[in-house]
């Protein structure tokens, strides 16, 4: 668990210098930004912060000074009726709101120049109505600093009381560039509220594994809202099944491995490698296989019968479960051993050296056993599989616990290009809504960091060779592109890099000072 070291008050900012084990140090901060309900927090390829806000809002963010512009409001944005509130139970209202935000993966190129994001709108009217989520893809200036357009692509994406998934995100995979949305089941607990359904049989949760729904699926589209004709089902969005709530997903671009982030029902919160067309098991098989968590688990599998209409269909167990236990029949929320993970990233960067090829999982839940934390969980070189827990080298481990009260319920994670800044919004669970900062300093928690303000690239945009000023003291230099995909480079005696290989597009340069610290500069290639 962590340890807070040191914490002083300055300027009205609240800092925290926290050390956790392997010496990982960390000085937190609060952005000046005032924000309302955020969902989605994205470091954009222009060098901002990219949310999602109440009310179908659109907010972009200096990272550095804070400074937000909402730059898009949804005019036909609905927050649901009270016509539609559910008779039973405790008449919970219809879901609603501003969720998932992704940027076009070649964002910042010609013609690429999209913002996609999701949200409820009325399918019906005033006196009947019928609140629905849509993606809308958002057309951005970046001369006049401005959205210039807008249409919606996909429309009618399903919604109910509960369990809503809607994260977004868009990912090039060898070489097309698809969307993935993910769709929760949309029902109540039966165990927890089991009168909110008469008969149980018309709760949404028993069709999170029937591809003629549209709930508990992770769903695929190209860019344009189309569906893939190599889908798992010809005409069918959904690209994977049974899923109860996802409301995360993580892209490894090295390795092309998609993951996904979702709550279980009381025990096994989940995080799940997605295979095209495979089933996940919700709600008959939870977590992992063989430890039988719910009576049935093990005869639904030993039985399973694959679809007819997908190829090499089967369930497939988690990467990882919290709380892999038998599912308690009492106590309350707090008590269970769930952490309600929000959301994820892939962490690719060296710039936190141990944190290279982990998954960064955040979590909502302040419980008895549970903080709300960052996550980090260590893979193996091919992605599929945890690395090991070692002697006095856990894996997972938990950051950032103990500043739960200050930080609140963790929504999102965004991390800056250089890898040593670390963004997190909270919708609640702390005195105001808000971007908090961890900024990483160094290996030893004494070394300087580098100033990236130093550093700068000329000719920026950049055709035959990139010149780096301001230091020359590197380790290592790599060229990224937008997909995460990275190549070594050297540099010669006058710190000039040979680009004239490279296709024209948006590229970082990665820089690897002698001290372990890392950052990445975007340019440019003509």
């Amino acid at each position: 668990m962590n340890t807070v070291n040191k914490s002083f008050l300055f300027f009205n900012t609240i800092f925290i210098v926290a050390q956790y084990s392997q010496a990982q140090n960390f000085i937190r901060s609060e952005l000046p930004t005032s924000l309302s309900t955020p969902w989605e927090i994205v470091y954009g390829q222009d060098g901002f912060l990219w949310l999602t806000e109440a009310e179908g809002n659109v907010s972009r963010v200096d990272p550095v000074s804070g400074n937000k512009a909402i730059v898009y409001t949804a005019s036909d944005y609905f927050g649901g009726s009270p016509l539609e509130q559910l008779p039973l139970c405790h008449q919970p209202d219809i879901g609603s709101g501003t969720l998932g935000l992704t940027l076009h993966p070649d964002f910042g190129t010609a013609g690429n120049n999209f913002i996609y994001f999701v949200y409820s709108y009325n399918q019906g009217t005033i006196n009947v109505p019928e609140t629905k989520f849509k993606i809308r893809r958002l057309t951005w200036d970046a001369s006049l600093q401005a959205v210039t357009g807008d249409s919606d692509i996909v429309m009618n994406l399903a919604n109910g009381y509960d369990h809503l998934g809607g994260r977004l995100l868009a990912v090039k995979r060898n070489g097309i560039n698809y969307l993935y949305f993910t769709a929760g089941d949309n029902g109540i607990s039966e165990v927890n509220d089991p009168a909110c359904y008469s008969p149980q049989s018309t709760n949404p949760n028993n069709f999170a594994q029937d591809p003629s729904y549209l709930n508990g699926k992770i769903h695929r589209f190209h860019m344009d809202g189309s569906i893939p004709i190599d889908n798992p089902i010809p005409g069918n969005p959904f690209y994977t099944r049974g899923h109860r709530n996802p409301q995360g997903l993580m892209y490894n671009a090295i390795e092309d491995i998609l993951y996904d982030v979702e709550h279980g029902d009381r025990t096994d919160d989940e995080i799940n490698i997605l295979h095209a067309g495979m089933n996940y098991g919700w709600k008959y098989v939870r977590g992992y296989h063989g430890d039988n968590n719910i009576a049935g688990e093990d005869s639904f599998i030993q039985n399973y019968i694959p679809h007819s209409l997908i190829a090499n269909d089967s369930l497939v167990p988690a990467l990882f479960s919290w709380c892999d236990v038998p599912q308690p029949t009492t106590g309350a929320y707090l008590d269970w051993c769930t952490p309600a993970p929000s959301d994820g990233i892939y962490y690719s960067s060296s710039g936190i050296p141990q944190w290279t090829n982990s998954l960064l999982v955040v979590t909502l839940k302040n419980g008895a056993s549970t903080d709300r934390s960052v996550y980090q969980f260590k893979l193996n070189p091919d992605g599929k599989s945890l690395a090991p827990t070692l002697p006095n080298d856990t894996n997972p481990k938990q950051f950032f616990g103990n500043d739960q009260l200050l930080n609140g319920r963790l929504r999102d994670i965004a991390v800056s290009p250089g890898g040593t800044t670390i963004y997190l919004i909270n919708n609640s669970g702390a005195p105001t809504d808000k971007i908090t900062v961890y900024t990483y300093t160094g290996p030893s928690g004494i070394d300087t960091p580098i100033d990236e303000s130093a550093i700068t690239l000329y000719p920026n945009p950049v055709k035959d060779e990139l010149t780096i000023s301001g230091s020359s003291d590197w380790s290592e230099i790599n060229i990224v592109g937008i997909d995460g995909r990275k190549s070594q480079v050297k540099i010669n005696p006058e710190n000039k890099i040979d680009v004239q290989s490279l296709l024209s597009g948006i590229y970082f340069l990665e820089l690897q000072s002698k001290k372990g610290e890392s950052i990445r500069k975007k340019f440019v290639k003509n």
